[in-house]
């Protein structure tokens, strides 16, 4: 019994270290904070669609028990949505900052289902193109975090 706080604390150790994050990977506050890792973090918005009036995205993020999202897309005008799921990784930089944040849908899948989202501050992403580039347009590519 003597031993037993020791033991605790080298679990409690133990546990903490295999919470750490992967190389190339941040521990950034939007995706890991704890309120956020239970249940998900969940971003919102309209993106621009180059055929109808907008794609309405949700994108959840959850850390437990794996880095999984869910991508919902919605076409407005079109009724279609699109729902997806898969793995994500947080990496750090991009050609035009290399402090960046930025989250990688389907790391390990064909580049074509591949989606970038860089952290622009706790509450909102910035979706990038195929080579993680910010994309030159007027309109607005950010999705907000849901509270």
């Amino acid at each position: 019994m003597k031993h037993l706080p020791l033991l605790l604390l080298l679990v409690i150790f133990a546990a903490c270290q295999g919470s750490g994050t992967k190389t190339g990977q941040s521990d950034s506050a939007a995706v890991n904070s704890p309120s956020d890792t239970a249940s998900g973090v969940t971003y919102s918005g309209t993106l621009p669609c180059a055929d109808c009036e907008g794609i309405v995205t949700e994108l959840t993020l959850q850390k437990q028990p794996d880095d999984r999202f869910t991508l919902k897309e919605t076409y407005q005008g079109k009724n279609q949505t699109f729902n997806s799921e898969g793995v994500y990784t947080i990496v750090h930089g991009t050609p035009a900052d290399p402090a960046a944040t930025v989250i990688h849908l389907n790391p390990n899948k064909d580049k074509n289902l591949q989606r970038y989202y860089q952290q622009v501050n706790e509450n909102e992403l910035l979706l990038l193109d195929s080579d993680q580039k910010t994309i030159q347009s007027g309109r607005n590519y950010t999705l907000k975090k849901v509270l």
